[in-house]
């Protein structure tokens, strides 16, 4: 570019002394043919003027041309490399005799400028030398000295087409001044125009031209505003023909994607990427820049590190390493359900990831805290890892709600409907405000430790949650379940039990009772693990152990329905440590949803469970004791009860909970004589039970 400059200010020297030096002051247009060639040696590029052609020396020397063209090179698409409508050309006359030019008058109407780079990285505007000899009654060589009065560009155009990036920027309405005392001397650009149809102005200030056209390191000051974006500079420029720089720099996009659409970047469509300012100290190229200390704005997220950004491909780039005190990714995310009561319902609307289509990445990042959505987290370190629409982010080290562990997040967008992956471990986390956060639930306290291994696809939550596998588990210790009492409800049962269950309203009090806001069940240990399979969550095994109680049991959950099915066998005990008093394991039945769940004894199981007893203790008697009944009173009080055949239960013990029982929630609709007697005469035969736990009913 040094050169093309060089050549310019040649040309003007050329003509305005060809002119100003002819004898005879005869019409200009008859040195056209010699204006033409002199211009055309001095550029290496064929010259053409109009007809036109005009000078002056009374009051000022002065010089005019119409229609300019300097001709492309060869290879290049385009006939001209430059036109010039009207060119204005004052030059104070005695000066150049002292080899010095004083421009007094340089305009410049319409200019057209069509600026090239080939994928060779060849470009169009490598001109010959200026300091080419020239004919007689031209200068001898380029003067020592320049200055520029009246310099001006009039609504001029120019046109750059990168082969290699394949890219073309457009510029038009450029209107602009130029000041310059002397070569030495700082060079001043005030400039308005259109880029890419934005409107756009640039200050620049050029601290020697001299060093610049020599290809001498200089400095340049550059203040450009872009549509809502400003860039700030004050850079030191390296010699040479390769842009290079370095120094100061500051960025403010307030609208990140229509700043990306003018240098023909298209962002998709997505949440987030919206604002984007960067400061620090740049060193930098046509197509990349690197920032040192530096601190960057990036939607809802201010950092400090040092990031490089590269642009020269597909699409941007960016490595580095940064640190924030909040890593805020809820504008990448799918927004929570507003004004939902309780857990929200999934949602059907597509989920946007095409955000990681924007750009590719490599990070290293640490944050003092992590926001998803309601789901805050300590400190956390991470790698961030994009590409080709495919996220993977390695966390060594996350704070987790008073704990803290490891995990990996992987996202592919890659594919027309995206896939999401994890697997993470947490230890020490605070059950409470973790379950608030993300079930919309103040029931649970304890602290421990979770797995969690998951992946599914799908282009919404409800579709995710369809497809949802994995496996995982949790270890709580010295917590409480807030809003219920089970260790009351087995042992207010347990009396109801052994009374003979005859008063369905006492176990509806007894529940409600247990069931009040300010109800808790205590316990030292609840743990269970689980699998899941296409949103189906199954856990087998259910352990709970506190004072006055010690639980088992199973459980579904249909995560796509939110629905809740889980049964457990409390057993009650009449002291602390679970060594005193009679122990009778009562059904319980969790059911209903995630925002409205529900609580009750499973009474047919319960009042099965003492019917078959009392039959078996009628038919061991009436066929001689225990001992007799082993094979024909079991066989008959099978045929009795329309139970398919199972092995004898040991002494003491009675048949298994059906899980297909209905629980009773809140009014029990039947007597539990009647479901007694229903039970023993006429009842249908019932699925095999899930349960393994056995309910122990008294001698």
């Amino acid at each position: 570019m040094s050169r093309f400059l060089a050549a310019v200010a040649a040309l003007v020297v050329l003509l305005a002394a060809i002119v100003l030096l002819a004898p005879g002051l005869v019409p200009a247009k008859t040195y056209k043919g010699r204006l033409e060639a002199e211009a055309s040696k001095a550029l290496g590029r064929a010259v053409t003027l109009g007809d036109d052609i005009s000078f002056k020396i009374i009051p000022q020397t002065a010089f005019s041309v119409t229609d300019l063209v300097i001709a492309n090179a060869e290879g290049f698409a385009g006939d001209h490399l430059a036109r010039v409508e009207r060119a204005d050309i004052g030059v104070k006359l005695m000066p150049l005799f002292g080899g010095r030019v004083e421009i007094a008058r340089f305009v410049l109407t319409r200019p057209d400028l069509n600026l090239q780079k080939a994928k060779s990285g060849a470009v169009n505007w490598n001109l010959a030398s200026s300091s080419a000899p020239q004919d007689e009654g031209a200068p001898a060589q380029t003067p020592k000295e320049l200055s520029l009065g009246d310099v001006r560009l009039v609504d001029g155009k120019a046109v750059y087409a990168d082969g290699a990036a394949g890219k073309t920027y457009t510029l038009d309405a450029i209107n602009a001044d130029v000041r310059l005392a002397s070569l030495a001397e700082p060079l001043e650009v005030n400039g308005a125009m259109n880029f890419q149809g934005a409107p756009a102005t640039v200050n620049v200030v050029l601290t020697n031209l001299a060093d610049l056209l020599a290809k001498k390191d200089t400095n340049l000051k550059l203040d450009l505003t872009l549509g809502d974006a400003a860039v700030g500079a004050d850079l030191a420029v390296a010699g040479g023909d390769a842009l290079a720089y370095s120094g100061p720099i500051s960025v403010n996009a307030p609208n990140l994607p229509a700043l990306a659409k003018l240098f023909d970047i298209q962002l998709a469509d997505a949440p987030g990427f919206d604002r984007l300012t960067l400061t620090g100290e740049a060193k930098g190229a046509a197509s990349s820049l690197a920032l040192a200390d530096a601190k960057i704005g990036f939607d809802a997220i201010d950092a400090d590190g040092d990031l490089k950004l590269d642009w020269s491909g597909a699409k941007p780039m960016a490595t580095g390493a940064l640190s924030t005190n909040a890593l805020d990714l809820r504008p990448y995310m799918p927004p929570p359900v507003e004004g939902a009561e309780g857990f929200p319902a999934w949602s059907d609307a597509k989920m946007d990831f095409t955000s990681l289509r924007n750009i590719d990445a490599d990070i290293d990042m640490s944050a003092g805290k992590v926001f998803l959505n309601d789901i805050e987290t300590g400190a956390a370190r991470m790698r961030l890892k994009i590409a080709g629409a495919r996220m993977t982010a390695d966390i060594p080290q996350i704070g987790f709600y008073k704990g803290g562990g490891s995990g990996k997040l992987v996202v592919d967008a890659a594919k027309a409907t995206p896939s999401i992956a994890g697997d993470f471990k947490m230890a020490s986390v605070d059950a409470n405000p973790f379950t608030v956060d993300l079930m919309k639930m103040d029931r649970v306290l304890g602290l421990g430790g979770f797995t969690l291994t998951f992946n599914a696809t799908g282009s919404s939550q409800k579709a995710i949650m369809e497809s949802l596998d994995g496996k995982g588990g949790f270890d709580l210790a010295d917590g409480a379940l807030k809003g219920i009492n089970i260790a009351k409800i087995a042992a207010s049962v347990t009396k109801l039990y052994e009374g003979g269950l005859t008063n369905p309203a006492a176990v509806t009090s007894a529940i409600a009772e247990a069931r009040r806001p300010d109800e808790r069940t205590d316990f030292s240990k609840f743990l269970t693990t689980f699998t899941i399979v296409d949103g189906q969550m199954q856990a087998p095994d259910i352990q709970l152990e506190g004072p006055y109680l010690t639980m088992t049991g199973v459980g579904k959950v249909n995560l796509p329905g939110q629905a809740v099915d889980i049964r457990l066998l409390p057993r009650a005990s009449a002291s602390a440590d679970g060594k005193e008093g009679r122990k009778v394991a009562i059904p319980v039945k969790i059911g209903g949803t995630f925002s409205a769940p529900t609580v009750g004894v499973d009474i047919e199981a319960l009042v099965r469970g003492r019917a078959e007893q009392t039959v078996k203790g009628l038919l061991d008697n009436a066929l001689g004791g225990k001992g007799a009944a082993a094979d024909p009173g079991k066989a008959l009080l099978d045929g009795i009860l329309g139970r398919e055949k199972t092995p004898a239960a040991p002494d003491g013990a009675t048949a298994p909970a059906s899980e297909a029982a209905p629980a009773a929630e809140e009014d029990p609709a039947k007597s539990l004589a009647g479901e007694a007697l229903k039970g023993l005469f006429g009842r249908k035969k019932q699925p095999p039970a899930e349960e393994k736990e056995t309910t122990d009913a008294p001698n």
